[in-house]
Parts: structure tokens; sequence; C-alpha cells
């Protein structure tokens, strides 16, 4: 006991290093964490990056499809007019035979 109480402030030192090593660990296993999530984050962001390009070249994709459609759809519609109309004009063509002497 005689022991203890001359070297009290050695023993409250060597407390407190323990104590202040036990806190800096945790602060390094804290920001060891820290560090993955922002990789974790960077990685994620990085694909919906990838995934939103994907999306926005496969809209101008579809949109160029559906301008193709509907530009044969016109055409066919232009043709098929045509030919009824051809169709109507030989119903209604006469030809009349003039003899000549």
């Amino acid at each position: 006991m005689n022991n203890i109480t001359k070297r009290w402030n050695i023993i409250v030192i060597v407390i407190l290093a323990v104590f202040s090593l036990s806190k800096c660990t945790q602060s390094c296993s804290r920001q060891t964490i820290i560090n993955n999530k922002e990789i974790t984050i960077h990685e994620k962001d990085s694909l919906l990056k990838v995934a939103n390009d994907s999306i926005n070249m496969l809209n101008t994709k579809i949109q160029i499809y559906e301008e193709r459609i509907s530009g044969l759809t016109n055409s066919l519609t232009i043709q098929e007019e045509a030919a009824r109309r051809i169709s109507e004009a030989k119903k209604n063509i006469s030809v009349t035979v003039k003899e000549r002497k």
C-alpha cells in the first residue's frame, strides 16, 4: 500500500495513457468504417451514372425507332391512297373508238 501511495501519479498517467490509446483506436476504427462507406458510396454512384447513361441512350434509340415507324406508317398510307386513286381512275376511264373511213 505504501508503494501505491508513493507512485499514484505514475499510475494515473498510465491509466490515462491506456484510456487515450483506447480512444485513439476507437477513432481510427471509426475513420476506417467511414472510408469504407465512402468507397461504397462512390462505387454505387458510378453504377448509377452508368445505368442512367444507358437509360438515356436506350430512350434515344426508342425515339428513333418510333420516328421510323411513324415514317413507314405515313409512307404506307400514301401508297394505299395512291393505289386507291389509281383504282378509281381506272373505273372512270371510258374508251371511245371512232371508225375512220
